[in-house]
Formats: structure tokens, sequence, C-alpha cells
């Protein structure tokens, strides 16, 4: 197949007001190929499965931080208190007492707070989760 296949009903030709001209090439390299003619690699699901694993444990953290945060009236307004002083150190320290066990990096809007979960693997980019929660 070449790099400029037309598939039936296209013309190299186009019209307009001024006449007929020939259709520049860049028109027939943004004719999308036919999806049969696309190679896909085969399928293995054992990355998708431990990234699946990966985020199970993000969003049990997540889950049990979000419970303290939405029950303990007090240990909310001393976090937004914390974090609209920017004692970052605080906030993560109060974040860690909730006992979960994967440490958000912690950052702070005037509007609210934002939590970024990441893989506990160093080097295996597979799974982010963020939590954004406002308080304005």
């Amino acid at each position: 197949m070449s790099l400029y296949y037309l598939p039936p009903g296209y013309y190299p030709y186009y019209q307009n007001y001024r006449g007929i001209y020939p259709t520049p090439m860049a028109y027939y390299a943004s004719i999308p190929t036919p999806l049969i003619y696309r190679q896909f690699p085969e399928v293995n699901p054992e990355m998708f499965m431990s990234s699946a694993k990966e985020m199970e444990v993000l969003m049990k953290n997540a889950s049990r931080l979000l419970a303290v945060m939405a029950s303990s009236r007090k240990f909310s307004l001393q976090l937004m208190n914390a974090a609209q002083d920017s004692k970052l150190k605080e906030v993560e320290n109060m974040i860690h007492s909730t006992g979960i066990t994967v440490q958000p990096k912690v950052s702070y809007t005037p509007d609210g707070l934002n939590l970024h979960f990441d893989s506990s693997k160093p080097n295996d980019d597979c799974c982010k989760l963020t939590l954004k929660l406002r308080w304005k």
C-alpha cells in the first residue's frame, strides 16, 4: 500500500469557484488509512493487571485519607490552617498520621489542596492518582 492510498470516491482534483485544480499532496497524506491495514502488537495483560493492583493500593490509601478528612472537623481545620500558612512539613506529617502507607506529594493553592499519589515502585510509572480538594 502506498503512502497516498485513496479510497474509492476520492479524486485527485478539487473544484472551487476559480476552476478545477490538482489536489495538494498534503491532502492525500491526511486521509486516514483503513483499520484493516494497521498492525497492532499482540495483547499482553500482565502490565495492565499489575497497574490495576498498584492502583488498588493507591485508591485504598486515598480512601482512608478522605475518610479521616470527611469525619474529623478538627483534623480538617488544622490541615487547612497549616496549608494556608505554608507549613508543608506539618501538612505532610498530618497526612502521614492518618495511617496511610503511600505518602502523596502535597501542593496547595488558596482554593484547596492537591494530593498526588504515585506508584510505590521507583522506576515504574504505571499509575498515578490525583485528588483535588477545594475549600473555597
